[in-house]
């Protein structure tokens, strides 16, 4: 061999040593911050960019705030590799490269990304759909959709005094909700992360709400972008998680008196491009989506773009109404969508606001009413959410008190709810000292488990 045919051997062989040579590898250094700032091809800053470390599966993500600045600490120690997601943009992912100074700094630029849209949705290949008027899973991934009824709560299980939700306090929620029977719960604002996946260890899923401020001017393009933008990252932040049943948009939002807010046009067109930005975080996987409307009212209004052919991406309906003839709804209802609807809310609080006793007899008898009612609809209703799981102390006056106070209705036995006493489970001060309110079950969460069985 030749000299020259010696050098380029040399140099072969030292390119493959040095490429898998574990000391080239401990030779880099892991940062202990990832920072920088993502923008757009035209410069311009991109907020609410989901970011992740594909080589860090238990991190997280974090999303870049409204300048597009993001900042990743206490994640381990490795070479990391960064995943950056946005609607509308193409995946970009890098190697995060060697620190200066323990931090290392990257300016992503993501590109464009052209959507093919269909004018009619497709039928989901996900863990969930709706197929005709059922809601349908295949959570174990077979391929085989089985029907879903929701048999659940509204959830939302804040402390006396308003205290934080804590770890504890979910924990003990799943365990009554499993003994309940319970398959589904439904949220208000987003969904705390521990709880979604504990609920999910426990085959318990999660109608997940995006919450929209009833004092909007939802005829303004940047408020409405801010809407859509906000609500796509949650659909991003969530999306992969099992215990996710679908995403309800609102809350009674068409009950809103401020001008171009919820009764109008501007509504439920915006609830359109939510769906379709909900669409295009997914793709063809993904999960339902809802609006939760509050009772009847508009739905199938084609002068509010409440119609089936405006809502061509909104799955199905969701609807708080509180009735005492679930049947004369369901007659309403049908001729108004051809679209499935859940009932996220229904029932009477526990408390006779006559006599300022619990009525929990009656609250049992009047909400097993309505569930009978309900599933005798299950040629267009998937299911229902029973209002509500626990006690609220801080909604009608001291948090730290049990207070009177609500609203006159005709659609309760006495003519009146108290909004502090709606709990299917009873809540009342640490007695013990284990740091959580004392939760005791009423006659309606009894009657509740028995017809989940």
């Amino acid at each position: 061999m030749n000299h020259s045919g010696v050098i380029v051997f040399a140099l072969l062989l030292s390119l493959i040593f040095y490429g898998c040579n574990p000391a080239e590898e401990k030779s880099y250094i892991s940062p202990t911050v990832i920072s920088g700032q993502v923008k757009d091809e035209q410069r311009i800053v991109t907020p609410n960019a989901k970011i992740t470390l594909p080589t860090a599966a238990d991190f997280g993500s974090v999303f870049t705030d409204e300048n597009g600045l993001f900042y990743l600490t206490n994640f381990p120690a490795a070479k990391h590799r960064m995943k950056i997601e946005k609607i509308g943009f193409e995946v970009y992912e890098a190697d995060v490269p060697q620190p200066i100074n323990g931090v290392s700094t990257m300016s992503p630029i993501l590109k464009r990304k052209t959507y093919n849209i269909p004018a009619v949705k497709p039928v989901s290949t996900g863990l969930v759909r709706i197929s005709g008027k059922k809601l349908e899973t295949d959570f174990d991934g077979d391929w085989t959709y089985q029907e879903f009824i929701v048999k659940g709560a509204a959830f939302s299980p804040v402390p006396i005094a308003g205290k934080p939700l804590t770890k504890e306090v979910y924990d003990r929620s799943i365990l009554w909700l499993k003994n309940l029977n319970a398959n589904t719960v439904r949220t208000y604002s987003g969904v705390d992360k521990y709880f979604l996946q504990q609920a999910a260890a426990n085959n318990i899923r999660v109608i997940v709400s995006f919450w929209v401020n009833l004092d909007l001017d939802l005829s303004l393009p940047e408020v409405r972008q801010k809407v859509v933008d906000d609500f796509g990252a949650m659909v991003f932040d969530l999306k992969d998680y099992p215990g996710v049943l679908m995403w309800n948009i609102g809350n009674e939002q068409n009950y809103s008196s401020t001008p171009n807010n919820g009764n109008s046009p501007y509504w439920y067109s915006l609830v359109q491009e939510m769906a379709v930005t909900a669409y295009k975080a997914e793709g063809e996987k993904y999960h339902p989506v809802c609006i939760s409307n509050g009772h009847l009212y508009n739905i199938g209004n084609a002068g509010v773009n409440a119609n089936d052919a405006a809502l061509t991406y909104v799955d199905l309906w969701g609807s708080n109404a509180y009735e005492q003839n679930f049947t004369s709804f369901f007659n309403s209802y049908r001729p108004k969508s051809s679209k499935p609807i859940v009932i996220t809310e229904f029932g009477i609080d526990a408390l006779n606001n006559i006599t300022r006793t619990l009525q929990e007899e009656a609250q049992a008898y009047f909400d097993s009413t309505n569930w009978m009612q309900i599933r005798s609809a299950n040629d267009v209703c998937v299911g229902a959410t029973v209002f509500e799981f626990t006690d609220e102390w801080w909604k009608a006056g001291d948090p730290n008190s049990h207070d009177y106070g609500g609203y006159p209705t005709g659609a309760h036995p006495d003519g009146y709810s108290n909004e502090e006493w709606w709990g299917i489970i009873a809540v009342t001060p640490d007695s013990d000292a284990d740091g959580l309110d004392d939760w005791r079950p009423r006659k309606a969460y009894e009657m509740f488990r028995q017809l989940w069985k």
